[in-house]
């Protein structure tokens, strides 16, 4: 199948400045263009040029520190709108984080949103765990004070009585179930 021909503005866009020179200064070619024809500039821009420019902005033409000046900007905003995102993300998982202790606690059964379900079986398979350390010389002989209440709630909204060893998903590697 034969490749489709370029848009008259991608052409005009790669004359002013080649791929491989967008690529070097990791850079749309689009965006460059706009910045040398908003600058007046004809030429096309080198692979040379556009390296010696970038590690030297003092020798560089006010549209190339310009257009580094925004690629600048552009990239702090959207490391600042991923970094909110991810602070945002952390803060509701706490939330959640409490909502879910405060349900389990509480003996919920069940849990429409699928976060904090996902939360309840992370604490659920944390206290099964805890369940394997809180146990005698014996695997299924446990120490209930060793294990706190919200790990028998999880342990009990999962579906596993601390007491009964067939119901464990976690066993000690000694044990024989």
């Amino acid at each position: 199948m034969p490749k489709k021909p370029l848009s008259l503005q991608k052409t005009a866009d790669r004359a002013l400045c080649p791929v491989p020179t967008a690529n070097v200064m990791h850079m749309k070619v689009h965006e460059i263009a706009r910045w040398m024809r908003g600058a007046g500039v004809t030429e096309t821009l080198t692979l040379q040029q556009a390296t010696a420019w970038k590690v030297d902005p003092r020798n560089a033409p006010e549209w190339f520190t310009g257009l580094l000046a925004e690629n600048a900007s552009c990239a702090a905003e959207r490391e600042y709108r991923e970094r909110r995102a991810d602070l945002e993300y952390e803060h509701r998982m706490l939330h959640l984080t409490e909502k879910v202790t405060k349900r389990l606690l509480a003996g919920a059964k069940h849990f429409r949103n699928p976060d904090a379900e996902l939360i309840a079986q992370d604490m659920a398979l944390r206290a099964s765990k805890e369940l394997c350390r809180a146990h005698t010389e014996a695997c299924g002989k446990i120490i209930p004070e060793l294990l706190s209440d919200l790990d028998i709630a999880a342990l009990r909204w999962a579906g596993i009585d601390p007491h009964d060893h067939s119901t464990w998903i976690v066993h000690r590697g000694d044990c024989a179930a």
